[in-house]
């Protein structure tokens, strides 16, 4: 893999952490125009990471509330 395709990538992670982020604080987020101009491959790609982040961000939130935070 090639330098510029491995920064695309953590760009992408970055992003897809970013949007689950502002989806867990009540933002809306319209991932279909989030993805609207990616390749197929990326876009599946990129809405797995999403969702892996909103239900990490989802458990890191309720942890938070359980503790009083």
């Amino acid at each position: 893999m090639n330098n510029n395709a491995l920064y695309s990538l953590e760009n992408f992670d970055f992003l897809a952490r970013t949007f689950a982020r502002m989806h867990n604080q009540g933002r809306r987020v319209d991932i279909n125009a989030v993805t609207g101009n990616m390749d197929e491959a990326h876009r599946q790609w990129f809405c797995k990471r999403y969702a892996l982040y909103c239900r990490k961000e989802a458990t890191v939130k309720s942890v938070a509330l359980e503790a009083g935070h």
